[in-house]
């Protein structure tokens, strides 16, 4: 019998179904979506406090308990797995964030007229021009103490001897929570709020001590760094002298505005800004020097591995060094990554890794949900995330080889500019959302100013602090003042370059989550997948480039008018000129001429039109008698009374804003639509009552 071939198959493969496909993407990032939980807590956070009314008390708690059980329940079924996890990490943040609002005290009840304050000094400031208290539990003409803190900025011819602790009397003027400069804006009153603040304000006459409290461990520690800053005042110019103090002791307030200004055109505002940065520098000088030193003694290495010398009297200055520049929240997160950094050095892993960013980054968000809305939280991980994520895909074609000394010094160069353009690049979206400022030379900047602050200037500030007891400061603080000095003529320099500063109009929160969101899939994932993060990226940028800028503006006062004309932006002030308000407005008119005039002056008759005539502005209601024309919107800072009322057209005079808080117009010409404060901030804990109407 003859033999029989086979025919080859035909038949077309099958395809990878999209189980199939998810199983084996999973596979492939095994380890990496636990680090996406740091982000859904997040996400649950921030869905919080854009809420326009407080949730019910236990809508956060139920909704996490149905999620652990949900994520118990169907353990078993592994493509469920990952999204109830995600789930659950977002309901977690969502009710700490609630519960950590609950457990606030309520807002203070703020005279409008002079009150007599007692109580104890908290903490104390060193400004520019005085000083500045914040007393714990005041009481207000001799009533009971009130559950929220004061601050208060003495007079500067106030000289009185004042430490932590101290029981203090004086006069002053106080003001509750703020409201928002525009719709939408910076909201002041939430950072008092879960500040434990109350009100601030200004005293009228000096402090009296009243009561003296023996000095705990913190007033030393504030002693010390008060005498810190008077002896480096004492040998250095205050232009040097001022940046100085902040590098060694945290206050900043003493730094002239001028240099201030110069610091930020330049992108190097993050220098005056002490936390990972400068800790980092700190805890990286010790730990060099004390394994150099230890590797002396061949006694001492015999008995204790050098790396838990180093590791110890590394540890040992930053905790130093945190408490000098005031145990504030951004040092003591640098602090805690600094020591899982050296942990993972003892016990032989690696020292910075997005497993322990991810701990961090959680652990902070469930004790202060709060700080998550903050430009510190967001900024810091947002760069730390993209050096560990850059370093890990590409930095170790940056590492030095056995190559000539130019190739090598060319190497260190092209480090230090992907290390600022990865942590400056990172973290510009949010620096442009909260700041609306883009500082595009900041890796020129960064390239000098990083390196001659880790080489040069704070390891003279630490040699200074160890040669003050021996009053040989100034042998160490001299340098480091010319060092300062350098970076000063770099910032003023990059300063003066043309579009050194970029002003962006404030855009929504949603094209900024887009974009963290787009950071994080780009900086966790390991895979090809790790590209999705672009979409969300570009969509966010999109977004953020299409925000329209305000056609009129009001502020909750009334007392300033916004509106766009044929000059460009014309402000019309009718009270009080408030400076730090227009300071504000001015990034929402990017690129368009600012023009602030007294309206009783700019406006003939007290009429002024804007808008290829759609919008009318009275200065009071007898500026109505000549008629409102075709005008659709009417805006007065004092009451009109009725005047102008038509169908089809809106009034905002003196009681809509303080009804509605800042209102922004937009579209006048078309299809005007209105936004107000009260819309956008709603009810909540931290928002002062609205009037009732």
């Amino acid at each position: 019998m003859g033999t029989t071939l086979a025919q080859p198959s035909l038949t077309t493969p099958r395809p990878i179904s999209l189980g199939a496909q998810f199983h084996s993407l999973a596979r492939a990032e095994r380890g990496r979506l636990f680090l996406f939980l740091p982000v859904a807590a997040g996400a649950g956070i921030l869905l919080y406090f854009s809420l326009r009314t407080e949730p019910a008390l236990w809508l956060g708690p139920a909704a996490a308990s149905l999620s652990a059980f949900a994520l118990a329940a169907l353990w078993r079924f592994r493509p469920l797995r990952i999204p109830l996890a995600l789930l659950l990490a977002s309901t977690l943040g969502f009710s700490r964030a609630q519960l950590q609002t609950t457990l606030m005290p309520p807002l203070m009840i703020v005279p409008h007229h002079a009150v007599t304050l007692t109580g104890r000094i908290s903490e104390i400031d060193l400004l520019a021009n005085g000083r500045r208290v914040l007393i714990a539990h005041p009481s207000l003409n001799g009533g009971p103490a009130e559950a929220r803190s004061v601050r208060v900025k003495l007079r500067p011819t106030d000289s009185t001897a004042l430490h932590d602790g101290a029981k203090i009397r004086l006069r002053a003027l106080l003001y509750g929570p703020s409201r928002t400069a525009y719709p939408g804006g910076w909201n002041f009153g939430r950072n008092q709020f879960f500040a434990d603040i109350g009100a601030v304000g200004f005293a009228l006459s000096p402090a009296t001590i009243i009561d003296q409290t023996p000095p705990d461990w913190r007033d030393h520690v504030r002693s010390l760094r008060e005498a810190i800053a008077a002896r480096i005042l004492a040998r250095l110019p205050l232009s040097t002298g001022s940046i100085a103090v902040t590098l060694l002791t945290g206050f900043e307030q003493s730094i002239p505005p001028a240099e201030r200004q110069d610091f930020v055109t330049a992108g190097l505002a993050h220098l005056l800004a002490v936390a990972g940065l400068h800790i980092g520098i700190v805890m990286a000088t010790l730990y060099a020097l004390a394994r150099f030193l230890a590797g002396l003694s061949e006694t001492l290495l015999l008995r204790i591995p050098a790396k838990f010398i180093a590791s110890s009297a590394a540890f040992l200055g930053g905790c130093a060094y945190a408490a000098l520049t005031g145990f504030h929240i951004p040092i003591l997160r640098s602090l805690a990554m600094a020591a899982l950094v050296l942990l993972g050095i003892l016990i032989g892993r690696r020292a910075l890794s997005l497993r322990g960013l991810a701990i961090a980054a959680m652990a902070l968000m469930l004790l202060n949900p709060s700080a998550v809305v903050g430009p510190s939280f967001q900024m810091s991980f947002s760069a730390v995330l993209a050096l560990i994520a850059g370093y890990e895909a590409i930095g170790h074609r940056l590492h030095a080889r056995r190559e000539r000394l130019p190739a090598r010094l060319g190497r260190h160069i092209a480090a230090l500019a992907f290390t600022s353009f990865l942590a400056g690049g990172a973290s510009m979206p949010f620096a442009a959302y909260h700041f609306q400022q883009i500082q595009p030379y900041y890796i020129l900047a960064n390239l000098i100013a990083v390196p001659l602050t880790a080489i040069l200037i704070l390891p003279l500030g630490l040699l200074a602090l160890l040669l003050m007891p021996f009053h040989a400061a100034r042998l160490a603080l001299i340098p480091m003042g010319w060092g300062i000095h350098l970076i000063l003529k770099l910032a003023h320099a990059v300063g003066t370059l043309p579009h050194a500063l970029i002003l962006v109009p404030p855009f929504s929160g949603a094209a900024v989550a887009l974009i963290a969101l787009g950071l994080a899939s780009l900086g966790l994932l390991r895979t090809r997948a790790r590209f999705t993060g672009l979409a969300p990226i570009a969509l966010g940028l999109l977004l953020a480039a299409h925000t329209s800028a305000p056609t009129a503006l009001i502020s909750s006062r009334a007392n300033l008018t916004a509106l766009r004309t044929r000059h460009g932006i014309v402000v019309l002030v009718a009270g009080r000129r408030d400076k730090f308000l227009l300071h504000q407005w001015r990034p929402l008119w990017p690129g368009q001429n600012f023009h602030i005039r007294a309206a009783a002056h700019n406006c003939p008759d007290g009429r002024c039109w804007a808008d290829h005539g759609a919008i009318l502005f009275l200065l009071n209601r007898a500026a109505a008698a000549s008629g409102c024309f075709h005008a659709k919107i009417i805006i007065s800072p004092r009451p009109l009374h009725g005047a102008c009322r038509g169908a089809g057209r809106i009034v905002i005079d003196r009681f809509a804003p303080w009804r509605e808080g800042a209102i922004a117009i937009r579209h006048a010409s078309t299809h005007p639509t209105i936004l107000t404060d009260r819309t956008i901030e709603g009810t909540r804990p931290w928002v002062p009552p609205w009037p009732a109407w």
